[in-house]
């Protein structure tokens, strides 16, 4: 018990200390094409949960798969919203 709380506090450390030095930056800012493709990462990242959260199924309707879409568009913008970025 005691190597898999020992594991799990390694890999949560391990994690962290890349993320950290992610954020830190090795590379100067260059502007606009940095916001640009942050925007671009966190849109991809915000399309890729809309899909996971609303999947849909093989057999549905046109009715029931333009609602998803709608619903996923939405989401997407909540969450560039909420993130910083202006729709």
């Amino acid at each position: 018990m005691r190597i898999l709380s020992l594991i799990a506090f390694v890999m949560t450390a391990l994690g962290s200390m890349g993320a950290s030095a992610q954020t830190m930056g090795g590379i100067p800012a260059q502007g606009g094409s940095e916001a640009s493709a942050q925007r671009a990462a966190q849109k991809a990242s915000c399309e890729r949960d809309a899909r996971l959260i609303y999947r849909n199924g093989r057999d549905i309707s046109e009715q029931w798969l333009q609602q998803v879409r709608a619903t996923r568009r939405a989401y997407v913008q909540e969450c560039m919203t909420k993130a910083g970025f202006a729709p």
